[in-house]
């Protein structure tokens, strides 16, 4: 990040649902569900999502869809009081049994769980005695901000944390600042091209469209190029189709076109859950490149986004210093990615050799981009 971003940015500590107070009494149980049995756990977990607190990526629409491009050892553990659901913790197993990683892949930027509100450290607590229990030796939590962490805390104190990775990416909490002088011009030249036109599925543009027009933009722009285009794929272009379209039907995405003369030209993708959004996903088409439709739509996107009636934060999923998103949203939210020992006393060589291993893989990942950009 530069001297300049360090100046004008703040970081906040993103909010939570508001916790509904003490844990109530009463049995914890948990219980294991392998990934290819979550079809037959849907209507709980819906229940649970709905009024819980936790990352869109674990709704059900989006994990469901998403399993099909990350399944090997997938699974989730259940966490009940008296029988009723009190949350979900979807993740892996690796190293042998000795790590369990929570849930991420590269179209979920954040690591969390889904929890009644108020349950977050019981829920946690469940799941560390079942690592324990199994032998395992470190909990891998990726991506986690700082609220979301502070709510598991009491549940993991006393024990050795290790972090692997800490950033800082660009979110909105209030309205962002006007677009700059040079950027109202780049929008009078656009309107000068054709007329311009925003709509959104969020005010009843059609769903299954805008869809089409999203994946269209992508495949035409850079990551088509690269083979990285989620039209590119038969199984990437279902998972967009069932997990955009799938919360946009329940008012948990909306997807905003950029249009010149009827013609998409930008798009972007937010989803919500909750008070938070996620500004996930935007493609624009590289002919008006030298107007930034896609950061004048990006613009417009967070001011709407956040003035929705219970928005409280916007997400960009953006890495730092992100080129686009780091000019116009100058607030910061830090992410975090740790090593948790499972066992509250010394945590042992094996703690300390998959952090070491860790460590040493995102070593190696980091030399490869520096040597790939030579």
């Amino acid at each position: 990040m530069t001297m300049l971003d360090t100046r004008l940015s703040q970081t906040v500590s993103p909010p939570l649902q508001p916790e509904a107070g003490p844990s109530g009494m009463g049995a914890v149980a948990l219980h294991w569900v392998p990934a290819t049995d979550w079809d037959a756990i849907q209507a709980d977990w819906r229940r649970l999502a709905a009024s819980g607190e936790g990352p869109v990526f674990l709704a059900p629409a989006f994990a469901l869809a998403a399993r099909t491009i990350d399944p090997r050892g997938l699974g989730a553990f259940v966490v009940t009081r008296d029988g009723a659901w009190i949350g979900l913790v979807a993740g892996r197993f690796g190293l042998a049994g000795t790590l369990f990683s929570l849930w991420t892949h590269p179209y979920a930027p954040s690591g969390g769980m889904i929890t009644r509100s108020g349950e977050a450290a019981t829920v946690m607590g469940a799941v560390m005695a079942d690592l324990a229990r199994r032998g395992v030796s470190a909990l891998h939590w990726p991506m986690a901000d700082d609220a979301t962490w502070s709510a598991v805390a009491p549940a993991l104190a006393g024990r050795a944390v290790a972090v692997l990775d800490s950033h800082r990416r660009a979110v909105l909490t209030t309205s962002a600042p006007p677009l700059s002088k040079d950027h109202r011009r780049l929008a009078r030249r656009l309107a000068e091209t054709g007329r311009l036109e925003t709509v959104s599925t969020a005010t009843g543009h059609d769903i299954d469209k805008a869809l089409d027009a999203y994946l269209a933009l992508e495949a035409e722009g850079w990551k088509g190029r690269a083979g990285t285009a989620m039209a590119g794929n038969p199984v990437t272009a279902s998972f967009f189709r069932a997990a955009v379209g799938g919360l946009a039907r329940v008012g948990q995405a909306r997807i905003d076109l950029m249009l010149c003369d009827d013609r998409p030209i930008a798009a972007g993708v937010v989803l919500r859950s909750g008070v938070r959004a996620w500004y996930w996903k935007t493609a624009y088409d590289e002919a008006f490149a030298r107007y930034s439709p896609g950061l004048l739509l990006s613009h417009a996107i967070g001011e709407a986004t956040l003035a929705e009636p219970g928005n409280a934060l916007v997400d960009s999923c953006a890495v730092q210093g992100h080129p686009m998103i780091d000019r116009i949203w100058p607030e910061r939210m830090a992410i975090t990615s740790r090593l948790v020992a499972v066992q509250d006393r010394s945590p042992g060589w094996r703690f300390h050799a998959v952090v070491a291993l860790k460590r040493g893989l995102i070593d190696a990942k980091a030399r490869a981009k520096r040597l790939l950009k030579r």
